[in-house]
């Protein structure tokens, strides 16, 4: 068995010796002490090498329920040897299983209800520490889904109070569904005027397949989402679809090239239907020094 000081294992790991130890205390490093002193065993750390080094073929992106996204995922898990796992478990959960670092990357979109648009405020609101970087995929148009030729005559959000009229709502901790509350709040319409407020979908197709099926009048989604089940749409709000993803992982060769992926040639050539979205600014890293 071969032992090793911090500063030889410095050396062959090419590491600097403060991060070295700042690894063995965090116990992310194998490490043994001896004499009071922190040492390490080769057989262990190549072994730990190792292990990372297969875990870095796969990374698990949790956060907000999108069809867009999960394509671009399904385009990069056909063409690579990692496997890119997706989590849909709403905006504010997958910026609790970055926290807790049981994900790579979250998905996020998150109103800043302040000053009534998207910005990166979620990062310092849920996350414990700024050493993120939040990448803009797209835009999307969030509104009302309805059944084709709109038999209800649904106009706006005001309509929702109508008893005649019932919804399905998005489920908590959703950005959708924060979203929502936002828009009521807005039109001064209380929750329990909403016929249906309480009843929820766990995706945007499970609450437009609903509509389709008369389980609901209506319910609020994504453009796109209607656009694929062919209901009619009625859009009350562009908003701001983030990935946010830990500094520790940006640079991991599986995550910069799921990245470039949404570059505009790439996403543009390997994705055809964008309807109930806009790529402007598509890919670029978002500035968050101003939180």
């Amino acid at each position: 068995m071969e032992i090793l000081s911090a500063k030889e294992l410095s050396k062959y790991l090419k590491i600097n010796e403060k991060k070295i130890y700042k690894l063995a205390q965090e116990g992310t490093l194998p490490h043994v002490k001896i004499g009071g002193k922190v040492a390490f065993t080769r057989e262990l750390i190549d072994r730990w090498i190792l292990e990372n080094t297969e875990r870095e073929k796969h990374v698990l992106i949790a956060g907000s329920d999108d069809p867009l996204l999960r394509q671009v995922i399904d385009l990069f898990n056909a063409k690579n040897d990692g496997v890119i796992y997706y989590a849909p478990v709403g905006s504010i959960n997958g910026l609790k299983l970055l926290q807790a670092k049981a994900a790579n990357m979250s998905c996020v979109h998150i109103l800043d209800m302040e000053n009534k648009s998207y910005t990166l405020s979620y990062i310092t609101r849920y996350l414990s520490r700024d050493d993120y970087r939040a990448i803009q995929l797209f835009y999307r148009t969030q509104g009302l889904m309805v059944k084709k030729d709109n038999p209800k005559g649904i106009r706006s959000i005001k309509d929702l109070s109508n008893k005649d009229i019932t919804f399905i709502n998005r489920n908590q901790g959703t950005g959708t569904r924060l979203l929502f509350d936002f828009l009521l709040r807005e039109n001064a319409i209380p929750e329990s005027s909403v016929n249906g407020y309480n009843k929820e979908a766990a995706s945007h197709m499970e609450a437009g397949i609903a509509v389709l099926k008369s389980e609901a009048d209506a319910a609020f989604g994504i453009k796109h989402t209607a656009h694929l089940l062919d209901l009619d749409f009625i859009p009350l709000f562009e908003e701001r679809f983030d990935l946010v993803i830990p500094i520790d992982y940006f640079h991991m060769t599986q995550v910069k090239t799921f990245i470039a992926l949404f570059e505009q040639p790439a996403l543009l050539h390997s994705i055809k239907d964008y309807t109930g979205y806009d790529l402007k600014d598509t890919g670029s890293i978002l500035d968050n020094t101003h939180l």
